[in-house]
């Protein structure tokens, strides 16, 4: 009796020293495994690759991006080199992707030029939140000119706006619009081909105005208004 306790007692023992070393070889593989992540070469960074640039070079988003090249793709902040790249003017919105096992792929959506302005005799590409942000090589003859003082940031926007919605909802309206101007938010005009112009007023209601203005330019006239697009008006 005593001899099979003592060797049942021994069996035992001998199970919970396997148990435990296979507790401790487990951790040891885990934090040997945890190291080479975030700490060794095995994914360190060694490429940066750029899509979706036109007018940005792809040198100046690297340069921006300040990708620590050697160090391992889990400790890789992907939000900073977004926040950095985002800075660029040109630049609408980012996103920063780790690409195993060595790879950060910048992936760059650039603004899109709705109007332009000029500064200084030279014609800046103006996208739809109102956003001046890069020179053009000349007047874009496809796009209305902005009119607006460019330091009111308030007013540049909504002038900026509706020449997108115009862009969006008219497309021969646009070709017509040779210059969108205003002094404050609500006093909108458009300056129109033939000497025509349009009283706009406000930002609001674009679709409605647009719907409105279509036939109402079939009209001969110099002056139409439709500041309030429920009450349309013409001036010969």
């Amino acid at each position: 009796m005593s001899d099979r306790f003592t060797e049942k007692l021994r069996r035992q023992r001998r199970r919970t020293r396997l148990r435990i070393a296979g507790v401790v070889l487990a951790v040891v593989l885990l934090l040997a495994a945890a190291w080479a992540v975030w700490f060794s070469s095995l994914l360190e960074i060694r490429d940066v690759q750029v899509t979706g640039t036109d007018h940005v070079p792809v040198e100046r988003v690297i340069r921006t991006a300040e990708v620590p090249m050697g160090t391992p793709l889990p400790r890789l902040d992907t939000e900073a080199v977004a926040e950095r790249v985002g800075e660029l003017l040109p630049v609408e919105s980012v996103t920063v992707e780790r690409d195993l096992p060595h790879g950060v792929r910048i992936a760059v959506t650039e603004r899109s030029a709705v109007a332009w302005i000029d500064r200084t005799g030279t014609p800046w590409a103006v996208d739809a939140s109102g956003v001046v942000y890069r020179p053009l090589n000349s007047k874009p003859s496809h796009l209305p000119e902005l009119d607006v003082d460019a330091d009111d940031r308030r007013v540049l926007a909504a002038v900026a706006r509706v020449a997108a919605d115009i862009a969006e909802g008219d497309e021969q309206l646009l070709r017509d619009t040779d210059t969108i101007r205003a002094e404050t938010r609500d006093s909108i005009e458009l300056d129109l081909t033939k000497g025509r112009t349009v009283v706009w007023g406000s930002a609001e209601q674009a679709e409605e105005k647009v719907a409105v203005l279509q036939p109402l330019l079939e009209i001969e006239a110099s002056s139409y208004d439709v500041s309030a697009p429920e009450r349309p008006t013409t001036l010969e």
